[in-house]
């Protein structure tokens, strides 16, 4: 097996243009529905260190984060907002980045269109487009490694190769996703790549990639501001992760402690049976019939119709991704399905291409007088299938370009569509609340909504807030209760959450429904 070339250019100047229109139409049905303002969990966690550049949860997203503050710098909304638009922007590309790998693969635009759609369009993927997380990011990077890997078997130009390797390098800094997608491009090179070249282009840029998400990494963890997990949770909670003050006072050991050596593959599996198989049911009744047969359709076409080995890298790469989902035992488990409708929209657009080319052969058959039935029915036929996911999501285009929300955002509380500052707003009735120099342990779902309002809504540097539970034991960690003990006779120190035994070791004085503050006995 050999590199194939080719003269011709593998992508055109009118797909280019389609693709800047897809994106243009899709960026802005999800700014239409954006989430205006902070959110929570860890939404509000990526909006507020995107600002101040800080290390996240793990695995720490410092490539995502450094992204984040580009977006915290454009003049529109808050800063809250800014972040949201990220996500926005990244999901619009991805579903641009679709269109063209159908292109490339060698389906006609009306398919590449229909695929680009329903991506688009789709409930699972659409709500990650409109808030600040992992997952629009990640799918945009997954398209963009897998384009260029199949520009570069189109073309033989390594540079596509070296461009691949390091948004691969750079993407163990975005999410977990797409560093199980490494497997299926060391299976397409090995079957398809056989010059010096193509391997020194990848390797090269994968190590570019690596370099600067170390560098990323080391920036962030040396900016350290009290934002940061360290700060929030890490430090004050060592004990609960099993460390010690000298088992995290050097940038690798943090580097280990948030990137663990044993990470995701440890979670294949872990759900029982009747969930798997629960959830096997869900996705497959997701589909309605006529996607699902294409889909099917696709499948089939890209290893026989085209070069097999383009067959092998979605296979590959949508079941170590949408595997996990399956078979995780927490319950996010559809954001991995979101990522993987990258790979089923690919399916779903070579799917529909082979429909077009079957029709295109049966009208043949025809005599030439009838060119003009040809020509009719094969513009139906194309625009059935960009009408289909359309339809299919009619109820919440309409919405979206009437009201600017979706059904799907508010039968799920996605964000207060009436009160969209309602985050902050809360947050500031219990900071008023909290004096100088205070110390503020909440839960997760809340802590970095209390952050952002604090630091970037309020101007407040004056509280330190620390998650009070990260083990979810309802109970204070030997490490806190140390913390507690150090700083109790001279700072103020406030609970949102009412954990078990808090009342054994300290005085506990509410002050409001969702706000005590603790004393020495």
């Amino acid at each position: 097996m050999t590199e194939i070339k080719q003269s011709t250019k593998p992508v055109s100047k009118i797909d280019l243009w389609i693709a800047v229109l897809v994106w243009l139409i899709v960026f802005s049905l999800y700014v239409r529905t954006l989430a205006p303002s902070l959110l929570w969990d860890d939404s509000a966690e990526f909006q507020t260190l995107s600002y101040t550049l800080g290390m996240t949860h793990s695995t720490g997203y410092m490539t995502y984060i450094l992204i984040g503050k580009l977006f915290t710098l454009i003049p529109v909304g808050n800063i809250a907002y800014r972040v949201n638009l990220m996500s926005a922007f990244f999901g619009a590309l991805a579903v641009a980045q679709i269109f063209l790998i159908v292109r490339v693969l060698g389906s006609q635009r009306a398919a590449a269109i229909t695929a680009s759609l329903l991506l688009g369009l789709t409930e699972g993927f659409w709500r990650r487009a409109v808030i600040a997380e992992l997952y629009a990011p990640a799918a945009s990077m997954i398209a963009s490694i897998w384009l260029f890997i199949l520009l570069w078997n189109r073309s033989g130009k390594w540079g596509y190769l070296f461009a691949a390797g390091m948004l691969g390098g750079l993407s163990v800094g975005i999410h977990s996703t797409i560093v199980m997608t490494a497997a299926s491009v060391l299976i397409y090179m090995a079957i398809s790549a056989r010059t010096k070249s193509a391997w020194l282009g990848a390797a090269a840029g994968a190590l570019l990639g690596l370099a600067l998400t170390t560098a990323a990494f080391l920036y962030v963890d040396a900016n350290d501001p009290p934002s940061s997990i360290y700060n929030t949770v890490y430090r004050p909670s060592l004990s609960v992760y099993g460390l010690t003050a000298g088992d995290f006072d050097t940038p690798f050991e943090r580097l280990f402690a948030i990137f663990p050596a044993s990470h995701f593959w440890t979670n294949y599996f872990t759900a029982t049976p009747e969930i798997m198989r629960a959830r096997l049911t869900e996705y497959v009744l997701f589909f309605p019939w006529w996607e699902a047969g294409l889909i099917v359709a696709g499948m089939a076409a890209v290893f026989f119709r085209f070069r097999w080995y383009d067959g092998l890298y979605p296979v590959v790469a949508f079941l170590l991704i949408w595997g996990l989902g399956a078979t995780v035992a927490f319950s996010s488990y559809q954001d991995f399905y979101a990522v993987s409708m990258v790979f089923v929209s690919m399916w779903l657009g070579l799917g529909a291409g082979t429909l077009l080319d079957g029709l295109d052969a049966l009208v043949k058959w025809k005599p030439a007088r009838n060119r003009m039935m040809r020509t009719v029915i094969l513009s139906a036929a194309s625009l059935t299938l960009i009408l289909l996911p359309i339809w299919n999501a009619r109820m919440d285009v309409r919405l979206a370009v009437e009201k600017g929300y979706t059904s799907f955002i508010l039968r799920d509380h996605l964000y207060p569509i009436l009160a969209p500052d309602s985050a902050i707003r809360n947050a500031r009735i219990i900071l008023k609340q909290v004096e100088t120099n205070a110390i503020l342990f909440s839960n997760w779902d809340k802590l970095y909504s209390f952050i952002y309002t604090a630091e970037i809504a309020m101007g407040r540097t004056d509280v330190n807030f620390h998650e009070a539970d990260p083990a979810d034991s309802r109970r204070l960690s030997e490490s806190i209760q140390a913390y507690i003990n150090a700083n109790i006779d001279t700072r103020p120190i406030y609970f949102t959450v009412m954990l078990d035994g808090l009342n054994e070791f300290y005085l506990v004085e509410q002050i409001e429904d969702s706000l005590y503050r603790i004393r020495r006995q």
